[in-house]
């Protein structure tokens, strides 16, 4: 089962758009798109392709990588931690198994924020007296998108292309998604311009576009795009000057 939880109150939102209108309709706009990533009984492929419609319809989900969920998980205490502590012991737990991993259905879990419920212990039948709780706890997730727009990190080139990181994500840009007049120098293991002002090397910032997406179990791997406005190189590595996108 799943939640979404939006903790401002009706009165606050109705305030805060008397104020600024636009905060109103984002906060809607993040609400229609956590309610469709993850309603319950649908699956991923109809909410994928109802995330297509809204963008072909000009909408706009970069704001809407991060969304509140929550989730569930049998966690097995030993007999030591029964006490006063047992809550914060199974946050402790929580955080140490789940945040970090990834699931193709919610994407990364960033953080853990709240331990919701946990149910009464059930003791294990291998003789170790330990026992099993049902947790229920919010976490906030990080789920890219297609045409998302994201400012990563270079990782990794070749003459194929180069990988970079988004945070926890795993982008690959090939050869034929860079600029025409951007191409790579084998002497220097990097993608250079024409006119020399646009070295793509290793540890340089870059802003690019999600154009394809490979979902796994336990795993999310992207294919973007820098051949396109206003993406490319933003920054070299440090110690090195800056420059402006492509």
């Amino acid at each position: 089962s799943l939640t979404l939880s939006f903790p401002v109150a009706v009165t606050q939102r109705e305030r805060a758009s008397k104020k600024a209108p636009h905060t109103s309709e984002r906060a809607s706009d993040r609400e229609h798109a956590s309610a469709v990533f993850f309603r319950k009984g649908s699956s991923r492929r109809e909410r994928e392709r109802e995330v297509q419609r809204d963008v072909s319809r000009g909408e706009n989900w970069s704001d809407r990588m991060f969304f509140h969920v929550r989730r569930e998980k049998n966690v097995v205490l030993e007999p030591r931690h029964f006490g006063a502590r047992m809550k914060d012991v199974i946050m402790e737990k929580i955080k140490l198994e789940m945040e970090g991993t990834c699931s193709g259905r919610y994407g990364f879990i960033v953080c853990i924020t709240h331990i919701e419920n946990v149910s009464e212990g059930i003791i294990t039948d291998d003789g170790t007296a330990r026992a099993k709780f049902a947790v229920e706890y919010d976490c906030v997730a990080y789920r890219p998108f297609k045409n998302e727009v994201l400012d990563a990190v270079v990782t990794q080139v070749n003459k194929f292309g180069f990988f970079a990181e988004a945070g926890p994500l795993q982008l690959f840009v090939s050869n034929s998604l860079v600029p025409d007049d951007v191409k790579y120098v084998t002497d220097e293991n990097c993608y250079k311009s024409d006119d020399g002002q646009i070295t793509i090397g290793v540890d340089c910032e870059v802003r690019v576009k999600i154009v394809g997406m490979r979902i796994d179990a336990n795993d999310i791997f992207c294919i973007a795009t820098i051949k396109e406005d206003y993406l490319g190189l933003i920054g070299y590595a440090e110690g090195d000057a800056a420059v402006g996108a492509v």
